[in-house]
């Protein structure tokens, strides 16, 4: 597994740039005596790649997340609180990152297209049942219904409601503010909670390029990636309002492990069908609609498996990208043969 790709914070508003400056004061304050955690691996850059190819890949936040995450869990497991107290500043930096992706997607969605075309497409996605927004409900804890609930306000306003734009980033300072106060405590606790809600958030970016990048849907597609695009955010802003709920919610590692085997289950199901991607569409959009479900799925697998003490962690982890890779081979051999693998790996256990 390579981590070549450092987080960016460039370009940020200068608000968010003196909150984050804020947490790193306290964490250069709280972890003053900590000994310095070991840099990551040195590797090559890896060469950029068009969005098609990058559907399913981990997004570099993520990988650095699993590497952190890791690093603490080791250390506390190991009872060197020195070195987990320590570690925890990096998690809190890279869930930070993850908010900053977050409230950007929440500031920008349903806007920059005509909300009346907005409003004329969201119903006929309402009855495109190959979509996966249910899958997106489920994973950040919301009733089926939610996904009406949106794709019809969507249809009436062509655009996230206002109110609820405003509540949801409202939530994330919350979330901000809970994460300077992990690292001026070294609540480890608190870390957990807060890393098991706010790393599915990274769900946003992967959908978004997944949209953005999965060929002609059932409608014109400039339109329809927006409208998918927009839905999901809205999904996530109605998970944000059940955010301190969620946070407060203590699991208990065996119902982790369920939730990361079901999601393992859930991929291999769907990748029983991607070899459909060589074949003619059996309907407009089929190949999009399926490569937006596997990148869903990947992601939450991955996010699934991030908290868990599962030694086979990093060459699941590293499977998955050969998968990835295999999906856009010029044929499907590649990617049988990988998931013959996915398959013969022990699940998370």
């Amino acid at each position: 597994m390579t981590h070549s790709h450092p987080f960016r914070r460039d370009g940020r508003p200068e608000r968010e740039r003196r909150t984050w400056e804020q947490i790193i004061a306290a964490a250069r304050e709280a972890a003053a005596d900590l000994p310095v955690p070991p840099p990551l691996p040195a590797t090559p850059a890896v060469p950029e790649q068009d969005g098609d190819q990058t559907l399913a890949a981990a997004p570099p936040v993520l990988d650095l997340l699993l590497y952190h995450e890791e690093e603490r869990a080791g250390a506390r497991a190991a009872g060197d609180s020195a070195l987990a107290d320590s570690a925890l500043v990096n998690v809190v930096r890279d869930l930070d990152t993850l908010l900053d992706s977050t409230e950007d997607h929440l500031r920008r969605a349903g806007r920059g297209l005509s909300r009346a075309q907005v409003r004329r497409v969201a119903p006929r996605l309402a009855a495109m049942s190959a979509l996966p927004l249910d899958d997106v409900a489920e994973f950040f804890g919301l009733p089926p219904h939610r996904v009406q609930d949106v794709l019809a306000d969507l249809a009436q306003r062509g655009s996230l409601d206002p109110d609820v734009r405003a509540q949801a980033l409202l939530q994330v300072q919350v979330l901000r503010d809970a994460l300077h106060q992990v690292v001026v405590t070294r609540d480890h606790s608190l870390l957990d909670r807060l890393l098991a809600f706010v790393s599915r958030f990274v769900l946003l970016g992967v959908v978004a390029l997944a949209s953005a990048a999965s060929g002609a849907l059932a409608v014109d597609e400039s339109v329809v990636k927006e409208v998918v695009k927009t839905a999901v955010v809205a999904l996530v802003a109605a998970a944000l309002q059940l955010g301190a709920e969620q946070v407060r919610s203590r699991r208990a590692e065996d119902a982790r492990r369920v939730t990361a085997r079901n999601a393992h289950e859930a991929l291999l199901t769907e990748l029983a069908t991607a070899g459909t991607l060589w074949q003619p569409p059996a309907y407009e959009g089929e190949h999009g609609v399926l490569r937006i479900r596997l990148a869903v799925r990947a992601c939450v697998v991955r996010v699934a498996a991030i908290p868990l003490d599962w030694p086979g962690k990093w060459v699941y982890w590293d499977v998955l990208d050969d998968v990835n890779a295999a999906l856009h081979a010029p044929g499907p051999d590649g990617l049988a043969a990988q998931l013959r693998r996915l398959s013969a790996l022990p699940p998370p256990t």
